[in-house]
């Protein structure tokens, strides 16, 4: 580093150098709703962007990102209409907005990376290990505590009925219920009437997580 400020997160990892931004909590949005609820955020196409979510129902998580508006989705399968609570926390490179006293970081470029408000995504977590047998649609996890993860794909089934092929994804959820956080994959719809499956085909994904209390 020619010049700037260092900044290490309590393990000792450096998150600030004179040509990096730190990744920091741009918001947290919740809505309400059954079956799909999707919601809609601005954010500027020209940064990271990573959602974590959760829900309190079993619900998996889908997202895109259509000009300058993240897209997440929490969609349960065709069978349950329960109604959920779905929170999405969303984390960007973007420049920080001043706070109304404390401490500003700039960079070289002159954009704001840092005040003592943000808040830096920190702890990531792997849960599962990618390629490994509790992976992907085998991976369960219950964690203590109030947990979201990135949104993620588990795998596929795929089936016949009546001669004609059909398939089914399978996504992840973190399901809160007050106290844990269960994760683990769901299919995105019941094998219809008369349907019969054949092998599922596993993307043996792993799933990364954050405890999202140390950012409310």
């Amino acid at each position: 580093m020619n010049w700037g400020a260092l900044i290490t997160a309590d393990d000792g990892t450096a998150f600030i150098t004179d040509e990096s931004t730190p990744i920091s909590l741009q918001g947290i949005y919740t809505a309400s709703g059954s079956r799909t609820v999707t919601q809609s955020i601005p954010v500027n196409t020209d940064d990271v962007v990573l959602p974590f979510c959760l829900a309190t129902g079993d619900a998996y998580f889908t997202y895109g990102i259509n000009g300058s508006i993240l897209n997440v989705t929490a969609q349960t399968n065709d069978s349950n209409s329960s109604p959920f609570s779905f929170t999405c926390y969303v984390f960007t490179t973007r420049a920080q907005p001043l706070p109304a006293w404390g401490v500003a970081i700039w960079n070289k470029n002159g954009k704001c990376i840092l005040t003592s408000e943000t808040k830096v995504l920190t702890d990531v977590v792997n849960i599962g290990t990618k390629g490994g047998s509790s992976s992907g649609m085998n991976l369960t996890s219950t964690r203590a505590g109030k947990w979201a993860i990135i949104p993620e794909v588990a795998g596929f089934y795929v089936g016949v009925i009546q001669q004609r092929p059909f398939q089914i994804g399978v996504g992840f959820t973190a399901r809160y219920n007050g106290s844990n956080t269960v994760i683990t994959g769901i299919m995105g719809s019941t094998v219809p009437a008369g349907g019969q499956l054949g092998t599922p085909l596993d993307m043996k994904t792993a799933v990364r997580a954050i405890d999202v209390s140390r950012y409310e």
